[in-house]
């Protein structure tokens, strides 16, 4: 079989046992064509068979595989996926890998049980730190952030009402905002924007504040109360609402420190708040699984919001975590123990000590 026919064979086999595989050769003429800068070899310790696992020591990491099938070019030639430790084969493509092909009835030694632990361990914590180094966060110019959205509001409300998938996510999220103000006589919404929340808390009365006179004048055509102002020095007297909300991650304009205490002034005793958020680097799952471009206006690590709301007298009673996804529901909760970077919108709701 000419080389030509062999890499048109292996890239019909990839296609095959999908995206995630791998072929790997006895020796690694071959594997260049489908990981480029990769090096891998592996020296099998005895012939290996479909189901059987791969270990790989990738300097300071083990990486586990499981033999998927034989491609029929040769002994030597095997295609791979993800083993039951739960590496991807993605980690294979960046490491120069000497290994060898373990059967299941041969166990490792306890000393390399050990060792493979630690060392996967390790690398669980370098990636979590490479997730946190990220751009510092700069808050913008309240000024700046009004005249920009003076430009797009017109039309904002016919772009937002046009999607089905929008209205249906947002319904969803807004939901923990609408229940913060359910029974609240006084209610305060930051960054109320053209009003589409605003209009939906009900109450005796809800005020709006915003930095954009376009979208205060749309949100006052619509009998809304609202008015100019910037939350880092909030234009009331101290216990003025038993509740405020902010959504649309209009606290990423803002700086956390002073716009929590000045909610914490402006809120009485027992009240609540709730903010909503952007995620900061949500993982992307298609076409291959990568981290969204960071933004650093949005939250990266959930500590970022809950430590200054801590410090201006906040207890927190919920956190929602949202994924996006593109069909109906068109949103989806995740517990946080699981969260991990799948997460789209969060939103907190606190209580004022």
């Amino acid at each position: 079989m000419s080389p030509t026919e062999q890499v048109a064979l292996l890239r019909a086999l990839l296609v095959e046992h999908g995206e995630g595989a791998w072929v790997v050769c006895g020796s690694s003429s071959m594997v260049p064509t489908f990981a480029p800068g990769a090096r891998l070899r592996v020296v099998p310790a005895a012939a290996p068979r479909i189901g059987d696992v791969a270990l790989f020591e990738a300097g300071d990491s083990i990486l586990t595989h499981r033999v998927l099938a034989r491609v029929p070019l040769g002994s030597d030639t095997w295609i791979l996926h993800a083993g039951d430790a739960g590496w991807g084969a993605g980690l294979v493509r960046e490491s120069s890998v000497l290994g060898r092909v373990l059967s299941p009835r041969r166990r490792p030694t306890l000393t390399r049980r050990i060792v493979g632990a630690s060392h996967a361990i390790r690398d669980i914590l370098r990636r979590l730190a490479a997730a946190r180094d990220v751009t510092p966060r700069m808050v913008p110019d309240p000024l700046a952030t009004g005249r920009v959205y003076d430009a797009g509001a017109d039309g904002l409300d016919a772009q937002f009402a046009e999607s089905r998938a929008t209205v249906r996510r947002f319904d969803v999220i807004d939901e923990p905002q609408r229940r913060c103000a359910r029974d609240a006589e006084r209610v305060l919404e930051i960054g109320c924007g053209t009003g589409r929340l605003l209009a939906t808390l009900g109450g005796p009365l809800c005020v709006g504040i915003d930095v954009s006179e376009g979208m205060l004048r749309i949100a006052a055509g619509k009998d809304l109360t609202v008015m100019r102002a910037d939350a880092h020095r909030l234009p009331f007297a101290e216990g003025s609402f038993e509740a405020i909300t902010a959504g649309n991650g209009v606290f990423r304009y803002l700086d956390y420190t002073r716009a929590f205490a000045e909610c914490a002034r402006v809120l009485r005793r027992g009240g609540r708040l709730a903010v909503h958020q952007y995620s900061r680097r949500s993982l992307i799952l298609r076409p291959r699984p990568q981290l969204a471009p960071d933004d650093p206006l949005h939250v990266g690590d959930l500590a970022e919001v809950r430590r200054p709301a801590g410090e201006a007298g906040f207890v927190e009673e919920k956190v929602y975590l949202w994924r996006n996804v593109s069909f109906w529901p068109y949103v989806v909760r995740l517990p946080e123990l699981v969260a991990w970077r799948l997460w789209d919108h969060v939103t907190f709701v606190f209580r004022k000590a």
